[in-house]
């Protein structure tokens, strides 16, 4: 079964090697972005395909965080007082009210694969909690730049506000506080593989934008 996992790894990583080649190219990145959906769906599905020790409250946790991490994000672009002022392109998929479905799936996700990075490192959920909202901030430093120039979404002002980021890791403290809660996080190596693939990803792209 690691076999298996370790070469599915390998295969998800030169997948998105391929993302970064075909967002890079102009007459590529058309198609790429509108592969972007597909790619977060089966990204979380895979994740979970290899998930070896499954608990209700663990899915119902993650289940949770995505509906709450939707729900945020309405609120957000509402009344601009959570993340500032910005609202959604048409990257991410269907809309509902100005937000994509899948902006839940990406707030469920990402939990869901740092959380397994931590499982069984730290025992307090408090410490657990802020090292895991570092790491989210961490990813979103490096998603903002890319989400702007790939119409995920956008900005009302010229900067990226410093209030995103604050927010960021909030939400995030609070979702790993809650998902600690009310479950144990599992150790899960395909999902945990996933956060850097896909911190991996967005850091090359933050870098080569910055460059070209």
């Amino acid at each position: 079964m690691q076999i298996v996992e370790t070469r599915f790894i390998i295969a998800v990583s030169l997948i998105y090697l391929v993302g970064i080649i075909g967002f890079m190219v102009p007459e590529m990145s058309p198609l790429f972005t509108k592969l972007t959906p597909w790619n977060l769906i089966l990204s979380f599905g895979v994740a979970w395909l290899f998930h070896k020790k499954w608990e209700i409250s663990h899915v119902l946790g993650i289940i949770a965080i995505g509906i709450l991490g939707f729900f945020v994000e309405l609120l957000g672009i509402k009344t601009g007082v959570i993340f500032g002022s910005y609202y959604y392109g048409s990257t991410l998929g269907t809309k509902w009210q100005g937000v994509p479905f899948l902006i839940g799936l990406n707030w469920a996700s990402m939990i869901f694969y740092s959380s397994s990075i931590l499982a069984g490192r730290l025992k307090n959920s408090f410490v657990k909690s802020l090292v895991g909202a570092t790491m989210m901030t961490t990813y979103d430093f490096f998603l903002e730049p890319v989400a702007v120039r790939f119409d995920f979404w956008h900005w009302n002002s010229t900067q990226i506000p410093l209030q995103n980021y604050i927010a960021w890791f909030i939400c995030s403290f609070l979702f790993f506080m809650l998902l600690n809660g009310i479950s144990k996080p599992i150790r899960n190596r395909m999902a945990a593989s996933m956060f850097w693939i896909q911190m991996g990803f967005f850091v090359i792209l933050y870098i080569l934008l910055r460059l070209f």
